[in-house]
């Protein structure tokens, strides 16, 4: 793709970025500034968690799309940028730079030049936005108005990353009607649904009963990995660290050579912190962190560092090496502070949100008219604040009326830096968001 056209469409999407994402509703956190992926994760997550505590039904049914960027019509994204706003004269752009679009293919000795009709170009800047503005517009014509889960008197149905998926449902039955109105209306702008990629997935308060769509049945899971991190209903952390595992120690052979052959220490700690530390502890934002999981993320971080140190660990038991002292060796941070550190910070970023997303929604949402049963609950993601607080405060011998939540103190930046500081966390890991 040329260099000129792409900075042409660049200056294009600077113009119309903030009609398009004014256009996008909370539930599409896909290439928007402020938005990723850990948004989403932190909602599901945390549905998954407020149902399983108070034995709500939930099925979330996640949504394969065939190709979906290479499929979309040309004429569909043309009348939804027109829908949402743009000015005439960009779409005008947009329309003469898709008309007469072809790409050539040579099978054999001759070139064959193909028009093509479909499809946001890949590596364009702007295809992103096309592609999700296309979307919403499919949204927007689909009555869901009484679909979905309560939260807080708000319904949620649905959430987009993109073209990644999720209906949100208290049934099968009502994901299903959902699902076939959703295939009926990308139908109609040249999306399909791969119905082997697209899979539900329920607790044990959602009754059994078929699921399918045009005759095809729709798989049921235990668990699928969503926007990069494994889920499941009963919000066990176990697989997903398994999976961190892996990414670990991807991530350190893809930097292991450098790492033997370097003697500075500060660069091969530096080396492990940004390339290794981010794929161990991806999404920890979200993380309810028992002691077991802490324990699980800290052996992990020690089997890296024994093999970057040169070292086994029976070379270690038999020289009676304390893991401190490797740690003093390494230089490297600690990975269970890391990831507890990223979630402080992003509390605090959530919990300063003013634009009415789920993320905010769900992170203190108690359901209305729902007893929960008796007995202690499985850790939830608040746990961690709760408990923190509730140490400091005893041992300051706070009393109970002059005690502050912690969601009202992570709504104030300085002061939710300035709790966190006895914990001796680094400073670029105390910084806010």
């Amino acid at each position: 793709m040329s260099v000129v056209y792409k900075l042409f469409t660049r200056v294009i999407l600077n113009r119309i970025e903030r009609t398009l994402d004014e256009g996008q509703p909370c539930e599409q956190a896909g290439f928007r500034k402020g938005f990723s992926t850990i948004d989403h994760i932190h909602t599901v997550t945390r549905l998954i968690e407020v149902s399983r505590e108070y034995k709500m039904p939930l099925c979330l049914t996640f949504i394969g799309l065939k190709k979906a960027f290479d499929t979309v019509e040309t004429e569909a994204v043309l009348e939804a940028l027109g829908n949402q706003g743009v000015p005439t004269q960009y779409i005008r752009i947009f329309r003469e730079l898709y008309s007469n679009f072809t790409t050539r293919i040579s099978p054999f000795y001759d070139d064959i030049t193909i028009d093509v009709r479909r499809g946001v170009r890949q590596g364009d800047t702007v295809s992103p936005k096309l592609f999700t503005a296309t979307l919403e517009d499919v949204m927007r014509r689909l009555e869901w108005d009484n679909m979905g889960v309560r939260v807080d008197g708000r319904l949620l149905h649905h959430l987009r990353f993109a073209d990644d998926i999720v209906l949100i449902t208290p049934s099968i039955s009502q994901a299903e009607r959902m699902l076939a109105d959703f295939d009926d209306a990308c139908g109609k702008i040249g999306l399909q649904l791969n119905l082997t990629k697209t899979m539900f997935m329920r607790n044990g308060w959602v009754p059994d009963a078929p699921f399918s769509l045009n005759g095809t049945t729709i798989s049921e899971c235990s668990s699928y990995v969503y926007l990069g991190r494994e889920v499941n209903m009963m919000n066990d952390l176990a697989p997903e660290l398994g999976r961190r595992k892996r990414a670990a120690w991807g991530a350190y052979k893809s930097i292991e050579d450098v790492v033997k052959k370097t003697k500075n220490i500060r660069l091969r700690a530096h080396l492990f912190n940004t390339t290794v530390l981010p794929a161990l502890t991806y999404a920890s934002e979200t993380w309810a962190l028992r002691k077991q999981d802490e324990n699980a993320v800290s052996v992990i971080e020690r089997s890296i560092e024994r093999v970057m140190l040169g070292m086994t660990r029976l070379t270690q038991v038999r020289a009676g090496i304390r893991s401190s002292t490797l740690r003093q060796q390494s230089k490297i941070r600690d990975a269970a502070v890391y990831a507890k550190s990223s979630k402080i910070r992003w509390a605090g970023h959530v919990m300063r949100l003013n634009d009415h997303r789920w993320t905010r929604a769900v992170s203190d949402w108690t359901p209305r008219n729902v007893k929960r049963t008796t007995g202690r609950p499985p850790t939830r993601w608040s746990d961690f604040f709760t408990k923190s607080f509730k140490e400091r405060y005893d041992a300051l011998r706070v009393s109970r009326t002059d005690r502050t939540h912690w969601t009202t103190l992570a709504r104030e930046r300085d002061k939710w830096k300035d709790c966190w500081r006895p914990l001796g966390l680094p400073d670029d890991q105390r910084e806010s968001r």
